[in-house]
């Protein structure tokens, strides 16, 4: 036995002392003409292909992930010696297998002070601070100099001096570096049912925090990180417990949106069969099977997770391509199924609830970093799920002065934040599935949804589609609920839907990919022929039918019926399907019963136009009575004009108040209004 422990000692120290020859014969063999093009364009570090290492020295490529502190340092020193540059040149390790990647949920005391490999989208990132890497220490019995590398977290001072001296060192001079910490957060695409994402803090430095490339180190970006695992002490512990940190080594941005679905060669072809048949009713059928009823809901949120095409027009202005449904209606019938279900099979999506979900939350903040004593922009939900959807449950509960926070993301795609002394935007191209109950229990379809739930008119204009989910009393589609729900209850797997969850997030990250559709002309004639059409009928008309947001919802909803058949035409089908669910939208919520006529304004949270014509008629009164009472106005005399124009008493009375809420007019005192 102990002839076989000092074989294996022999040939350690044997390969310790080899290393630097054997470093030396791979930079000559392998890398020479990749290091003299990196010295020839002035770059500061030398990327190196593990698997080509590992196939040119296999035992190096051990010692390297054993024990790469020492290793990489070995690399430089080498590097240096053969003096192809003036400035020295960091190694950079990239392309490590498969193998080698960690979860950041299973790092472990094991992987400590090893090289490992780990993915993440960028949640926090600090701004670039300057950190000590050398230090200058003077004995102060002798005066000798003693020079320490700072490779630790914390300073380090001399333990001994040549003179024996063990203590009251001086520092005498000290270089810096530039260092930037980052939190990366698991990919939600590689968790499995109701796991959390882990975090874990990644230390840039040197190269990795230059300028150009920054760019890359943005919160919501999806990144691959080599590097060392090292242990950081924990306040208060008195050194017994550590967190964790990941010291970059190289660092990879990765573009592709959903990296982590690894769709195989089976897959495509399951795709291809899914795309040759009929995909439109087995997606949709696929949609929350064990929720009854809803099929135009469905279509549209099946719509919206394939999404349109984002434009980028020449003037520099940007057409989104992401579809955002609202959810307005009675509690109980099912909205946050829907929305609970779409978050768990589309790609890339995040879920939040109500009075759990804030601005901060949904957008981007600034936050204090303890461990740079600097400032932390950290991403919010929108961000970490750009290219996917957002599902938020009760949007209503959400503040009022937070939800207003939605503008920019809704439309213009991008978060701005200008806090402390961070000024930076960040990409939300991100589809928004809301749900939202009426402040009154029951949803009136009579009446504007503005008036019925807490959220700002311009929100509710930015939706392609509102619908209302009403639970209204059917005796024939009551029994098939019933029906339905009381099967289920005895036979669960009775609603298992058409495509199961997997093959489904990936057939539609496969066509978000690789289908980017364009309309053909029979699509577009159709379009402009309903759209035009519809606007005519109302030309002398004072309300407005259908507006151009609902144009441009046209064409995204086309595109992505486009997408859903893997087709990079969209064609007239795909625009009568889009026709079809906007005009279900619009007869739903956007039909004024008084005039039986559409009235865009009652969707979209204005004042429909009958309710305006009344409001206007009720200030005309108002102004006409000035002239014999002065400015003030009795409110009995405004009564009895209004029913002289066919207003009843009850309408005016409403009339009044709303007037009143909104600010037109006062009520000095009892009985009497004046104008504003």
């Amino acid at each position: 036995m102990d002839s076989i422990d000092t074989g294996a000692s022999q040939a350690a120290n044997e390969l310790i002392e080899s290393l630097p020859g054997r470093v030396e014969d791979f930079l000559r063999d392998v890398m020479m003409e990749k290091l003299l093009k990196t010295v020839s364009r002035g770059e500061k570090a030398l990327l190196i292909d593990f698997t080509e290492l590992d196939k040119y020295d296999p035992d190096l490529s051990d010692r390297l992930l054993d024990q790469p502190e020492e290793t990489l340092h070995i690399f430089e020193d080498v590097i240096d010696l053969l003096r192809l540059s003036e400035k020295p040149l960091k190694s950079r390790i990239h392309t490590l297998p498969e193998s080698l990647t960690v979860r950041v949920r299973d790092l472990r005391s094991s992987n400590l002070n090893k090289l490992i490999h780990v993915e993440g989208i960028i949640r926090q990132a600090s701004e670039v601070r300057p950190e000590v890497v050398k230090t200058v220490w003077e004995c102060p019995l002798c005066g000798n100099e003693i020079t320490t590398f700072q490779t630790g977290v914390t300073l380090e001072k001399p333990s001994e001096c040549v003179c024996g001296n063990r203590k009251g060192f001086l520092m005498k001079d000290k270089d810096f570096s530039d260092v930037q910490k980052i939190t990366i957060e698991e990919n939600p695409e590689a968790l499995e049912g109701t796991e959390q994402p882990s975090r874990i803090s990644i230390l840039l430095r040197h190269d990795l925090v230059d300028p150009t490339f920054r760019k890359k180190i943005v919160p919501g970006n999806l990144i691959g990180v080599v590097g060392i695992m090292k242990e950081v002490p924990l306040e208060k512990s008195a050194g017994k417990r550590f967190d964790i940190m990941v010291e970059a080594n190289s660092v990879e941005a990765k573009h592709q949106q959903f990296e982590e679905l690894k769709i195989t060669v089976e897959d495509r072809e399951r795709i291809k069969e899914i795309a040759a048949g009929d995909p439109w009713s087995q997606i949709v059928n696929s949609i929350a099977p064990s929720i009854y009823g809803h099929q135009k809901i469905k279509e549209a949120i099946t719509l919206q997770m394939f999404g349109g095409v984002r434009k980028m027009h020449t003037d520099g202005t940007v057409g989104r391509g992401d579809v955002h449904v609202l959810l307005v209606g009675d509690p109980g019938a099912g909205k946050s199924q829907l929305l609970k279900y779409t978050s768990k099979v589309s790609p890339k999506s995040r879920y939040v609830a109500g009075k759990g979900a804030s601005a901060v939350g949904l957008t981007a903040t600034v936050v204090k970093d303890d461990f740079l004593k600097g400032w932390t922009l950290e991403a919010g939900a929108l961000v970490l799920a750009s290219g996917g959807i957002v599902c938020i449950d009760e949007m209503d509960k959400i503040a009022r002065d937070d939800i207003y926070a939605l503008h920019e993301a809704m439309e213009q795609q991008s978060i701005t934040v200008a806090k402390a002394n961070i000024f930076a935007t960040l990409r939300a191209e991100t589809s928004i599935l809301a749900a939202a109950n009426p402040k009154y229990g029951r949803f009136d379809l009579n009446a504007p949804i503005a008036e019925q739930i807490s959220m700002p008119e311009t929100i509710l204009s930015r939706f392609d589609c509102i619908f209302a989910v009403k639970d209204v009393p059917n005796p024939d589609k009551d029994a098939r609920m019933a029906d339905h729900i009381l099967a289920l209850q005895s036979t669960p797997d009775e609603a298992k839907p058409v495509l199961d969850a997997e093959i489904l997030r990936k057939y539609v990250a496969h066509a978000k990919n690789n289908i980017k559709p364009k309309l053909n002309s029979d699509a577009l004639y159709l379009i402009k022929t309903f759209f035009v059409d519809l606007r005519k009928q109302y030309m002398n008309e004072s309300s407005v039918p259908i507006s151009p947001r609902q144009l441009e919802a046209l064409v995204r909803l086309t595109e992505a019926s486009a997408k859903l058949r893997l087709s990079p035409i969209g064609d007239k089908n795909d625009a009568k399907r889009a026709i079809d669910i906007i005009k279900y939208t619009l007869y739903q919520l956007a039909f004024d019963i008084e005039t039986g006529k559409l009235d865009i304004d009652k969707l979209e949270g204005g004042i429909a136009a009958s309710k305006r014509n009344k409001m206007m008629t009720m200030m005309n009164i108002i102004r006409d009575l000035e002239n014999q009472f002065g400015k003030t106005v009795p409110k009995a005399k405004v009564i009895e004009s209004a029913e002289t124009q066919n207003i009843s008493i009850g309408e005016v009375e409403r009339m009044i108040d709303e007037l009143r809420t909104r600010g037109h007019i006062i009520e000095p005192k009892q009985g009497y209004i004046e104008r504003i």
